[in-house]
């Protein structure tokens, strides 16, 4: 086919009923709702298909949509903004400047620890500010380094710009902003999308009360947490802006522009296989890009464990590949028109502002905090999120899915500057748990082949594969087809836990002649009644898809013995 055949080609136009017949034969016979359609979190449906003619369908709402968010940005491109880590006044401004030269657009300090600055050192950082936006986030024990701003040359104090994140009233320069309304804390404790925009949106609500709007929102940004949810995520910051003109119009008042700075999410971190922490990172720091961002930071993938030099520079450089690659940074709305993200947006818009005024009908953010409703509500969510990893319908490469049963667990060495990450709910953490406990426990187990391996080798992969998330190695038995060679293997091994694998008319052959001190289970799901029948000869549970895999892993590491 030459180039002008391909180019006069026509293909036929097809409606989205005609899709869904086809998808409705494909999926044979399953119900096209509950397996085609996906609820997320926050009981938003995603479609498995979304149109043009659904998006026309919103009319004007879209074009008032995507004008706000652009209206809301301050430039296309974001800025990077990593942290440095340092045990002194003095390197931290030299990995500061080192960092700028690198590609860090931003002077970031965090109190990691309490520095004592000279003066000497103090004149240099303003060299700094002078030039580079400050993103200052600060605890009540160190102010000390505020003491810089007494070394702005009065003539260019208006050229410091930046925010600062403190616990305690302080003076800044006017461009300076100082009023955080931060959903990080909610994020940590378990919220999702609408939790955070909700709560934001009430946060903002109470400081407006006590304050001249235009006055506190030039005062004011705001900070969220990104997780690996690509698509929610990017329509989540996206709804902040239109949340933000909707909030402002109801002051009166045409939306002024709040800086939106985010992180990586430390939620979908783990201490086990760190490398993918990288793909989490990356993914997380493409739809705050997407989403709109104003200034962003990667956590490193070791950040649990006390980031090095190395593995923060490929923390910066996760930002600089997508800033210098992808071209995003030229765009100020890149998912602007997306019919997906378009109508994620509206759904998240609409589903914040029901929570937010549910919010103000409780009394507001401060009372939902002290009477423990909004706890109570986040609480109910975080326990549907651990259930999903603990059943796999969500996947932690490396971690719940996928691990390496010999890879040491480390210990959390979060830096003092980064107190709030330590209470932060991981989804990881049941695993890492898991895992730490098998490197102390004497469990000697088998996986017994009651068929021949190649028939039966996707079970056994999936029952290695179970055992290896909570540290777990297996021995594997020869094809051992009587139930007395299986008596034999078990007791020659001195095998604690074994996991049949085999056919149900395999397995029902030979289950009456085990005679074993081992607890048997089975790979695949049986009736009650049957597991019932056969517990006399030694059978306890079984092995299958979807379990809650923390609860039963606990009970197989609980039939060991405490290493020596």
């Amino acid at each position: 086919m030459t180039i002008e055949s391909m180019k006069k080609t026509k293909f036929p136009t097809r409606t989205y009923s005609e899709w869904q017949q086809a998808a409705e034969k494909a999926i044979k016979g399953k119900l096209f709702e509950e397996t085609l359609k996906t609820p997320t979190i926050e009981d938003v449906k995603l479609e498995p298909l979304y149109t043009k003619n659904m998006l026309d369908q919103l009319g004007s709402y879209i074009p008032a949509q995507v004008a706000a968010i652009q209206h809301g940005k301050h430039q296309p491109s974001w800025l990077v903004s990593q942290e440095v880590i340092a045990d002194s006044a003095q390197e931290y401004l030299a990995l500061m400047k080192d960092d700028i030269l690198r590609g860090n657009e931003t002077i970031v300090y965090t109190g990691f620890r309490k520095f004592e600055w000279t003066d000497e050192q103090l004149n240099e950082l303003a060299g700094l500010i002078v030039q580079y936006p400050l993103y200052f986030k600060l605890v009540s024990e160190d102010q000390s380094i505020l003491r810089v701003f007494d070394f702005v040359a009065p003539e260019q104090l208006d050229q410091v710009q930046g925010v600062i994140f403190s616990e305690e009233a302080i003076d800044a320069p006017k461009h300076v902003r100082t009023r955080l309304v931060d959903t990080i804390p909610i994020h940590h404790a378990g919220g999702t999308a609408v939790h955070e925009l909700g709560v934001a949106l009430s946060i903002l609500s109470e400081r407006m009360e006590d304050a001249e709007f235009l006055e506190a929102a030039k005062n004011t940004w705001i900070r969220f947490a990104v997780d690996t949810q690509f698509f929610q995520e990017i329509a989540k910051l996206r709804a902040f802006r239109v949340l933000w003109q909707v909030f402002s119009s109801a002051y009166g008042q045409e939306a002024p522009t709040i800086p939106l700075f985010t992180e990586t999410s430390v939620r979908s971190y783990s201490k086990l296989d760190p490398y993918v922490n990288l793909l989490r990172a990356g993914n997380s720091t493409f739809a705050a890009v997407l989403g709109g961002t104003d200034a962003h930071t990667v956590h490193p993938h070791d950040f649990l464990t006390r980031p090095d030099l190395s593995s923060r520079r490929i923390a910066r450089n996760v930002q600089l590949v997508i800033k210098e690659e992808a071209h995003v940074s030229h765009v100020v709305d890149p998912s602007a028109g997306s019919y997906f993200i378009e109508t994620l947006t509206k759904e998240y818009v609409e589903a914040a502002w029901s929570y937010f005024l549910e919010i103000e009908e409780a009394g507001g953010y401060s009372e939902v905090i002290k009477s423990g409703w909004l706890t109570d509500d986040i609480q109910a969510k975080w326990i549907e999120r651990e259930n999903n990893v603990a059943t796999r319908k969500q996947s932690l490469i490396g971690t719940n899915i996928y691990a390496n049963p010999q890879e040491p667990v480390k210990d959390s060495k979060i830096d003092e500057g980064h107190l709030e990450y330590m209470t932060a709910k991981r989804l990881a953490t049941p695993f890492e748990k898991l895992r730490a406990q098998s490197r102390v426990t004497d469990l000697k187990t088998a996986i017994v082949l009651i068929e021949p391996l190649k028939k039966i080798k996707a079970q056994v992969d999936f029952v290695s594969g179970f055992l290896a998330v909570g540290g777990i190695e297996s021995l594997t038995s020869p094809h051992l087809a009587k139930a007395k060679e299986i008596n034999r293997f078990l007791a020659d091994e001195s095998i604690d836990y074994a996991v049949l694998c085999g056919s149900k008319e395999a397995v029902a052959a030979i289950v009456r002649g085990l005679d074993t001190k081992a607890s048997i289970d089975l790979a695949g799901k049986y009736p009650k009644e049957q597991l019932a029948e056969w517990e006399n000869y030694g059978i306890k549970d079984t092995l299958y898809s979807g379990q809650q895999i923390t609860a039963k892993l606990e009970k197989i590491l609980a039939l060991g013995k405490e290493a020596l």
